[in-house]
This record gives C-alpha cells, sequence and structure tokens, in this order.
C-alpha cells in the first residue's frame, strides 16, 4: 500500500499544473521538508503558508499528504488513524481534480479500506460510525455496511435533489451532516462558503442547499418564510431555529442557527457564532446567552413537499 501512494505521489509531483513564483518557491521548501521526512516541520510550515496565501493550492496539498502520512504510522489509535485520514481527506477537497483526481481517488479508497478493514458492528465502534458518517457526507454516497450501524434509515443518496430521498429522517440525517463538517469554519460578514467563512444565515443557507431548499441570505427573512412555527419543546435535529426579540406581534430576528439534537431535557444548537460553527449546548453560548432570546423554530418538514 505505501509502495502504490509513493508512486502516485512521485506521479502527481512531476504532473503539477503551472505555478506562479510564489507558488514554485513555497512548493520548493515544502517538498524539501517533506523529502527529509521532517512531517511536522513541513505541516506546520504548509499550514502558514496557507493562512498568508489563501489562494494558493500548493501548502493544502503538503497538508494533505502529511496528514496521510500521520495516518500510515501503525502506533496510531483507531481515533487517531480517522483524524488524520478525515484531515487528508479535507485538504484534497479544496484541490482542482484537473491535476489532483488521482491522490483524491486514492484517498477515497484509503477511508473505504479504513472502514472495512476496522469495521465490527457488535461492537458499534464510534470512529467507524464517524467514518461511514463522513464517506456519506464526503461522497455523496453510502457502503454496504452503513445500513448494519443505522438500520432504522432506508438507502439513500446523497444529493442536491431532496425529492430523491424517501424521508424526512434521512434528510435530517443528511442535514446534520453537512453541518458537522462545516464546524470550526471561521465568522465572516455576509459569507455563505466554506472557504471564505460564514456568518449566521449564510451557514444555515448552506447547509439546507445541500439537502436542495434554498433560503435567503439574511436571518429576517430567513424567520418570514411562510413556513409553520413551532416552539422549540416540539423541535427536531435540523429544524430551523431563531433568535431575538418581540415587540406586539413582530419579531426582529438576530440569530439563526439549526437544532443539531435534543437529548432528554438538553439541546444542542449547531450555528455560525463570532468565533466561528460551533456545536453549542450546557455550558455555553446557547444556555448562557441564546436560549433566552429564541423566537421560535420552523421544522423541516415544513420545507419539504410530499412525494
Amino acid at each position: 500500500m505505501k509502495i502504490k501512494f509513493v508512486i502516485i505521489l512521485l506521479l502527481l509531483i512531476g504532473n503539477l499544473p503551472l505555478m506562479a513564483d510564489k507558488d514554485k518557491s513555497i512548493d520548493k521548501k515544502l517538498t524539501k521538508l517533506y523529502n527529509k521526512e521532517k512531517y511536522e516541520k513541513c505541516l506546520k510550515k504548509a499550514v502558514s503558508y496557507n493562512k498568508k496565501y489563501p489562494r494558493s493550492y500548493v501548502p493544502e496539498y503538503y497538508m494533505s499528504r502529511v496528514h496521510y502520512i500521520f495516518y500510515s504510522e501503525k502506533e496510531n489509535s483507531l481515533t487517531k488513524s480517522f483524524i488524520n485520514l478525515r484531515n487528508a481527506i479535507r485538504y484534497s477537497n479544496r484541490l482542482p481534480d484537473s491535476s489532483f483526481l488521482m491522490w483524491k481517488d486514492s484517498l477515497k479508497y484509503s477511508l473505504r479500506d479504513f472502514i472495512y478493514n476496522n469495521n465490527d458492528t457488535l461492537k458499534t465502534n464510534k470512529s467507524i460510525k464517524n467514518a461511514l458518517n463522513f464517506y456519506v457526507e464526503n461522497y455523496s454516497d453510502t457502503l454496504d455496511i452503513f445500513y448494519a450501524y443505522y438500520p432504522k434509515l432506508e438507502r439513500i443518496i446523497v444529493n442536491n435533489n431532496f425529492e430523491n430521498l424517501s424521508t424526512i429522517d434521512s434528510l435530517r440525517y443528511c442535514l446534520i451532516s453537512i453541518a458537522e463538517k462545516q464546524e470550526g469554519i471561521v465568522y465572516r460578514f455576509a459569507g455563505e462558503k466554506p472557504e471564505t467563512g460564514f456568518d449566521c444565515s449564510g451557514f444555515t443557507k448552506y447547509v439546507y442547499s445541500g439537502i436542495g431548499v434554498e433560503l435567503p441570505h439574511n436571518a429576517q427573512k430567513q424567520s418570514d418564510i411562510k413556513a409553520r412555527n413551532i416552539e422549540l419543546s416540539d423541535a427536531q435535529p435540523g429544524d430551523l431555529i431563531f433568535f431575538g426579540s418581540k415587540y406586539d406581534d413582530k419579531h426582529y430576528t438576530q440569530h439563526a442557527g439549526i437544532i443539531y439534537s435534543i437529548k432528554e431535557d438538553e439541546v444542542k444548537v449547531i450555528h455560525c457564532v463570532s468565533g466561528g460553527v460551533s456545536i453549542d449546548g450546557n455550558n455555553s453560548s446557547w444556555s448562557n446567552y441564546w436560549k433566552d432570546k429564541v423566537l421560535f423554530v420552523k421544522p423541516l418538514s415544513s420545507f419539504i413537499k410530499d412525494n
């Protein structure tokens, strides 16, 4: 397996697209560190270059490669292996297919092998379950063992046409999977893409678009959509939740988010706040601030037409 990936990496190095002088300089420095097996230093440098030159694909290419090296280390725990492989895939997602399709496909097969080689449904391993979820959201597809972990879900094909999805539960799962993937993305005023960052309504707009529901990029306008409102006590994962204040018969929306989970009396919300996209429950900004400002919830089902 390692020999195969060395060959792939050599092919990729020899077929990199034309680069600007700055890209060539970055590539030269990172290649030197990588070839000397100074992987930690290479990763640190790549992260620094990525912040300084966000339009360059070179840093993320090496970030992906180094995380794959970390994934391959035998002494890793299952959880650590998955995290490194997931990071390698996430960084590769931002690379152009025209030059890196072979690398991306190799990572996909590595994730599939990781899942099958470590699968044990009797123990319901959390890392494998997380890997299955990531496979679904990242590749818009499922593996056959997915249904051993989620027996209550019908077979789904994740795409942008929600009419092809058979149940509201499947939609909820897809929506939460898309939202989870954005955790840690930075806050940016008027942002609506992971590459640049989100504001609160840009985040909800982006996540809902993944299941075929188009929302306006404005929290007030989202809350004004003609869809029924329900109380927080009736909410379910994937529902939109709005925060603000009420005067007479009018409401003034300040913030929007998505119900992440409800377990017993604890509600968790995934939303984009000043610190970026986060999942908040007890002892967080949700319980300390936003919970007292809830206006209402708009259920996911009110946006979906019956098939």
